[in-house]
């Protein structure tokens, strides 16, 4: 008798451990996204809602929704239209977005290479600095045509 429940019990177990077993080794790994990547190749018109921070703007196409804080720029013509504002103690050059942000290793111009991330705390950090910076920046004036 206890032969017999020994060897259901034990047989019942055998299967369960091998059903997990065959789960676990045909379950397939899901690949994650890296969260940041390099670029050479972008525009600002990419980002949705985007947040310039400029040591200093080159020659670049600058959304009409964009805000934008700077230390020194090439041609104040491409301020034009745009919310701007100047800060002599700006040291860096990023965008953000609402969901993601562009990190460049130079100057805001056209094929700089940078670094897309969708880090949470690195946007959230970025966008610190840029609502800093642009409490302590001056507005630039649009000139008159």
């Amino acid at each position: 008798m206890f032969d017999l429940v020994a060897f259901t019990i034990g047989f019942v177990i055998g299967v369960v451990c091998v059903g997990l077993a065959i789960e676990l080794g045909i379950k397939k790994t899901s690949k994650t996204e890296p969260a940041s990547r390099s670029t050479h190749s972008w525009s600002i018109s990419e980002i949705v809602n985007p947040r310039v921070v400029a040591e200093y703007l080159g020659d670049v196409e600058i959304p009409k929704n964009a805000k934008i804080v700077v230390n020194q720029y090439k041609n104040r013509d491409v301020l034009e239209g745009v919310d701007a504002r100047e800060n002599p103690s700006i040291k860096g050059n990023f965008i953000i977005g609402d969901d993601r942000a562009l990190i460049l290793s130079g100057p805001v111009k056209k094929d700089e290479m940078g670094i897309w991330t969708v880090e949470k705390e690195i946007i959230s950090r970025l966008n610190r600095y840029f609502e800093e910076a642009w409490s302590k920046g001056t507005k630039i004036k649009q000139q008159k045509q």
